[in-house]
């Protein structure tokens, strides 16, 4: 902390997201932080209850297009300059950096971490095609892929016959299973070329195993530090439309422990070409538990959904979180990453959901008090305690419910909410559908 408060000098470090809960873990261990959001939730109530500053935007603006808003709406609203002039300068970590989101930070008196070389280098990295090459070069081990055209990329029995019986297009960015498509059918590789028209894709071979992430920080100096994996909670039909699409992760996997050691190993190597393309800060790394074994399938050069989790677990556990070391990294502290070494204490297992508003969900939704309900298999959640972090929870038989105030709009296939149980299993932990369902109403 000492050395996190002599780079920032007077500088107040900010995390800005849209929803509160994406910018929760550096308060708990510099108090002076500021987060700013875009969408009220019962947690920035209870933050500031615990001493934490934050600016929302929805409480400065009453239009339903707030929804659409981002982080630049917030540094560029008057409320927010004003309220900023008050900071006495401040240092912003962003979960989306970019350039014209630094430029309105700046203008309104603060700093935004990282370089423009940095934001670009990572956008590179963050490309489905570019990072066939990236990943060749840095060694590590990835499905049979390649690039082809859309409008006349072969068959797909000319593409099967290289790479596997089924196939994973995906186009050069989206997040969250968009615009990725499992192809088993020349109908469905034929939409797929229709839609996307004549840019280029990336087609893979369907690895069957577990989805996981594993996150990391490039840190200035070369030095590469790589957390434990959380497993992905990928396409829960009650969670997501999209057959690939994440809705969440869970930390204390037992089956991705065997595996640690190979993917500490790919972390490291794209982490070191990171750096050396000039990156620094932290990384998420996508993979597949195969048969053989971990498989990257991508990188995401940014703070991923799992970080506010994985910082809160870090924290509780009395490690130096990533999210503080990405800090670090960004102002060009001597010492980026993490100084837990081979002694850093487990992470308790828990677990997350992601609550979208999906097709066919109603235009209204009830009110839902942030804090910890008591949750059971066929029945609604029932509230217990006002709560807004991990450490709250008491037991395996509750869950904490963060969600944006019912009067607050919701994007289609936007998240408005998050649920947080202790164990690994959140998608299957009793009780949790059903608080799903009460939160869409």
């Amino acid at each position: 902390m000492v050395q996190a408060r002599d780079a920032l000098g007077q500088s107040r470090p900010a995390v800005v997201a849209h929803d509160v809960w994406w910018a929760l873990g550096l308060e708990r261990l510099l108090p002076e932080t500021v987060l700013f959001c875009v969408q009220r939730s019962g947690a920035v109530e209870r933050l500031r209850q615990r001493g934490v500053e934050v600016f929302c935007l929805s409480e400065h603006v009453s239009d339903p297009r707030v929804a659409y808003m981002s982080a630049v709406d917030i540094f560029e609203h008057p409320s927010a300059r004003a309220f900023c002039a008050g900071l006495g300068g401040f240092t912003v970590i962003a979960i989306r950096p970019n350039a014209r989101l630094a430029g309105a930070i700046e203008a309104a008196g603060g700093r935004s971490l990282g370089s423009p070389h940095s934001l670009d280098t990572g956008r590179r990295f963050e490309n489905k095609l570019a990072f066939v090459d990236i990943a060749r070069k840095a060694g590590v081990p990835t499905p049979r892929w390649e690039i082809v055209a859309a409008h006349n990329g072969g068959s797909l029995d000319q593409l099967s016959r290289r790479l596997g019986p089924r196939l994973v297009v995906q186009a050069p960015r989206g997040n969250a299973g968009q615009r990725t498509w499992f192809v088993d059918s020349q109908a469905s590789l034929d939409a797929i070329r229709a839609a996307e028209g004549d840019r280029p894709l990336r087609v893979a071979e369907l690895v069957e195993g577990m989805p996981f992430t594993a996150n990391g920080v490039a840190g200035p100096g070369g030095e590469v530090v790589a957390a434990e994996a959380c497993r992905q909670v990928t396409g829960v039909e009650w969670l997501t439309p999209m057959a690939l699409g994440s809705s969440g992760n869970a930390y204390g996997e037992p089956l991705l422990a065997p595996h640690a050691v190979a993917t500490a190993a790919a972390v490291s190597a794209l982490g070191s070409a990171l750096v050396e393309a000039g990156y620094s800060g932290m990384f998420g790394v996508d993979f597949v538990l195969g048969p053989q074994g971990p498989v990257v399938i991508e990188t995401n050069p940014r703070l991923v959904a799992s970080v506010p989790l994985a910082s809160q677990l870090e924290i509780s556990a009395g490690r130096v979180p990533l999210l503080l070391s990405h800090l670090l990294a960004g102002l060009e502290a001597a010492q980026a990453a993490s100084v837990d070494g081979d002694a850093a204490p487990p992470l308790a297992g828990a677990s997350q959901v992601m609550v979208r508003r999906l097709p066919g969900d109603p235009g209204a939704r009830p009110e839902m008090a942030t804090g910890v309900y008591s949750v059971a298999a066929g029945r609604a959640p029932v509230f217990l305690r006002e709560g807004v972090y991990v450490d709250d929870l008491a037991g395996e038989d509750e869950a904490l419910i963060l969600a944006r105030d019912a009067t607050e709009p919701v994007s289609p296939g936007k998240e408005y909410a998050r649920i947080f149980v202790r164990g690994p299993g959140a998608e299957n932990h009793p009780g949790v559908r059903e608080a799903v369902t009460a939160l869409r109403g």
